[in-house]
Parts: structure tokens; sequence; C-alpha cells
């Protein structure tokens, strides 16, 4: 089978293609490798509740729509807040429908790591334009996330050590959810 171009337009054999590997990225895909990037520095950074680490991420008018305030002194807020009424809470990273995310983790009485929250992004110029934690149960349960283990998880059990100076003998931490 043979095609005519129309006019203007001419065939080309792809074996006569060169491709260039010089080529600039395509910027979607740059633009979520950004997000991705600025969001597991924000899960490390809230993670070792280094507060001026995660407003380093974040541009100085910083939306939060799901808080009380815009910028970075509203975001610090809620940050400090959140790890003050519950200190072993923890991030890991996840992803919603393909957008970089994160999920905040909560241990019951006996260790065992519930999911309590879901933060989303948005970055503009390499730094974090929005910052959510959206009221959303569903999108909650739908990301797809890491479960709290390992470093993460032994780092962030019992941040009342910190308060004591004493260790606790670790928990068994393994139960499936209903």
């Amino acid at each position: 089978m043979s095609v005519t171009p129309e006019e203007g337009l001419r065939l080309v054999d792809s074996t006569d293609v060169e491709l260039d590997d010089n080529r600039p990225p395509d910027p979607l895909s740059d633009a979520d490798a950004d997000l991705e990037t600025l969001r597991d520095e924000f899960v490390d950074a809230f993670n070792a509740r280094d507060l001026d680490a995660l407003l380093a991420l974040a541009s100085e008018d910083v939306e939060c729509p799901d808080i009380h305030g815009d910028g970075v002194a509203a975001l610090a807020d809620e940050v400090g807040a959140i790890w003050e009424r519950s200190p072993a809470a923890i991030l890991t990273r996840g992803f919603l429908e393909g957008e970089p995310c994160a999920v905040g983790w909560l241990p019951d009485e006996e260790g065992c790591w519930s999911r309590a929250a879901l933060v989303t992004f948005a970055g503009e110029q390499g730094l974090l334009s929005v910052v959510s934690v959206p009221d959303d149960v569903d999108a909650l349960e739908r990301a797809d996330a890491e479960d709290p283990s390992g470093e993460e998880q032994d780092e962030g059990t019992d941040w009342s050590e910190w308060d004591s100076g004493e260790a606790r003998a670790p928990r068994d931490r393994v139960r499936n959810r209903p």
C-alpha cells in the first residue's frame, strides 16, 4: 500500500531519522520530576522534624487552602501544631491519580499504623506553591503510598523519647488492616 502525502508534507522513513540525545527534556516530565523531588524533600523534612528545611521548600506566599491562612508562617504554625498534637505522626511518599502526594500515618495504642491524612502539592519555579490537606477520605484510601516501615517507622515510633531521653523497647508493628 502506498501513501501519497498531502501538499507540503513528505514521508519520512523512520530508519533515516536520527534521535538527538541533546534535545531538551519534555517540560511536563521535568515539572513532575521537580514536584516529586519537592514532595520527597518535604516528607524527609517533616519526618526529621526539621521545620527550617521544610519551609525552605515553600514559596513565601504558599497557598494552604485547608488551614487558616496562607504563606510560610501559616504553614509553619500548622506543621508545628501537628507535631505537638501528634508527635508520632509521619509521612510517606505516594501518588494520587499519577500526581506526587504524601500520606500521613498515626500509630494506635498497639503501634499499628493507620492512614490519617493526605497531603497534596503543587509547585512553581522549583518551590511548593500549594500544600493542601484535603478532607477527602476516598482520596486518602485511593492514594498509592508506601506503608510506614523500616527506618522511617523506627525513627517516628515514639517522639516522646526525645523528651524523656529514655528509649522504649520496640513493639511488633505488623498488623493487617481490616
